[in-house]
């Protein structure tokens, strides 16, 4: 809003005579469910303005746009403080002025400097060498070119430990099966590159932040927990240090802090829930992507908080923690990855089997089902497709868990996306609707058989599976009890 209230104002500065017109287009649009050139027509028409040509305006009125978000968010980063001063060296330049393109040249090199912008500074020693050499000699140019060499060695430094990271990343997340050690064997040659034998080789700020992710990657594929929490719990200390890496870079600190919380959830320790707070509170600090940062921190605090009363039987914490979310979810518009959204619903859905609020339960799964597919979060949206059969066997709709059942059972014949013991598991839901005449304690002997197999698949699978699974057998050890989960652990 503060973004259109601007726009608004440097339009009428920006377009004397012509200010109605772009400013009407400008609303036109903005209350528009779509854009829609005869109605934008039309509706101009109605305020006695033209619309002959429509697309001229749209892309007069886009570049004023763009013309006044440079305005309103001038200086808000370093980065686009050292722009902004690039382009008045370049128009000092130009005009002769070379003592006052130093000036801003050496403001410029102490921005850049501090949040680390070797590509930007390169260009700022560019203009330093040309306004150096028109003023104070060419052997002053001549020193000042040979200082460009050091941020070239930085820039390829930092882009090898880069790349050997998104390497390690596309490792990682195919490791969708047990544990492969085809998959480890590469990682591990990845982290023999000279650049990551030691943190000392990363050779600045930004190359230490991918060292650090790179090593955690590889200690996430091999379930080594605390090794990862080592490495990310570093990565956040360096980054805390910093005085412009959040502002400068604010969606990969939120996520930074994202895999850090993932982790350390796990583990009892005070510092979990002030790295909670510390990461809401960032939201008040952000000058840029406001809207959007706070979306994510939303989802993902709230997605850890959660979980982490899950692996800690803390049922009535978590149903609490739900119910605070359904009443501030209503201020945010949650547009972001579907990866993300996939596991918060599937949070909020199994909570609410563990506390019996089974209907409740559904409105989440049948959000999961309906509104994203399989391929964004392949894992986790199955055993969704899995815990809505468990709703409806709770429910007692016998014909939908047959119906569910066989339709898994069918895709898993074809494409193998089970794992063994929910093979099973479906095979007795279907058994169990199908049988009119089983008996209550030949059902419990077929959940006491299933939570035997589902202990000893763990052992075989990699810990996010583990994760999973666990969700499974406390249900299971739920029904061999005849109570709730949350009645049980305590």
């Amino acid at each position: 809003m503060s973004e259109k209230r601007y726009f608004k104002i440097f339009s009428e500065r920006h377009t004397i005579g012509e200010q109605n017109k772009y400013l009407a287009l400008f609303d036109e649009i903005d209350k528009a469910n779509e854009e829609n050139d005869p109605d934008l027509i039309k509706n101009l028409k109605k305020q006695g303005i033209t619309g002959d040509f429509i697309s001229a305006d749209k892309n007069y009125l886009y570049q004023l746009i763009l013309r006044s978000l440079n305005v309103f968010h001038d200086s808000k980063t370093y980065n686009i403080e050292i722009k902004q001063l690039l382009m008045s060296i370049e128009i000092l330049f130009h005009k002769g002025l070379y003592q006052e393109c130093l000036k801003l040249i050496s403001k410029a090199e102490a921005l850049a400097e501090e949040c680390e912008n070797f590509q930007l500074m390169i260009d700022i020693l560019m203009w330093k060498k040309k306004c150096s050499g028109y003023s104070l000699g060419l052997q002053k140019a001549a020193e000042v070119n040979l200082s460009i060499d050091k941020y070239i060695l930085l820039i390829n430094n930092l882009k090898t430990i880069t790349d050997l990271y998104y390497e390690s990343y596309s490792l990682q997340i195919s490791n969708e099966k047990p544990r492969d050690k085809e998959i480890i064997k590469k990682l591990e040659n990845i982290l023999k590159k000279p650049e990551l034998q030691s943190e000392n080789n990363a050779l600045s700020f930004s190359a230490k932040v991918f060292y650090h992710l790179t090593y955690s990657n590889y200690f996430n594929l091999i379930d080594n927990k605390e090794k990862e929490l080592e490495h990310l719990q570093k990565l956040i200390d360096i980054v805390n240090e910093s005085k412009t890496y959040a502002i400068e870079n604010p969606l990969d600190y939120v996520s930074i802090y994202n895999r850090l919380l993932g982790i350390k959830k796990h583990f009892i320790t005070p510092s979990f829930f002030g790295d909670i707070k510390r990461l809401k509170e960032f939201c008040s600090n952000v000058l840029i992507r406001k809207e959007i940062i706070s979306q994510r921190v939303f989802v993902h605090t709230n997605t850890h908080e959660i979980e982490f009363y899950l692996i800690n039987n803390k049922f009535q914490e978590a149903l609490n923690k739900i119910k605070e979310i359904e009443k501030e979810i209503s201020k945010y518009n949650l547009d972001i990855e579907p990866y993300h959204l996939i596991y918060f619903y599937y949070l909020h859905a199994i909570t609410l089997v563990y506390t019996g609020e089974f209907h409740k339960s559904l409105k989440y799964i049948n959000s999961i089902l309906n509104n994203f597919n399989s391929d964004s979060r392949p894992q986790v949206f199955l055993r969704v497709q899995v815990l809505n059969v468990i709703v409806h066997y709770e429910l007692k709709n016998n014909m939908l868990v047959l119906s569910l059942s066989k339709q898994l059972l069918k895709k898993n014949a074809i494409q193998k996306i089970l794992i063994e013991s929910e093979e099973k598991l479906l095979k007795a839901f279907s058994k169990i609707a199908e049988d009119k005449y089983l008996t209550l304690k030949d059902e419990l002997a077929v959940f006491k058989n299933l939570s035997e197999d589902f202990n000893y698949e763990k052992s075989k699978l990699n810990f996010s599976i583990n994760s999973l699974l666990d969700n499974y057998n406390k249900w299971l050890t739920a029904k061999l009890k005849r109570k709730l989960v949350s009645d049980i652990y305590k």
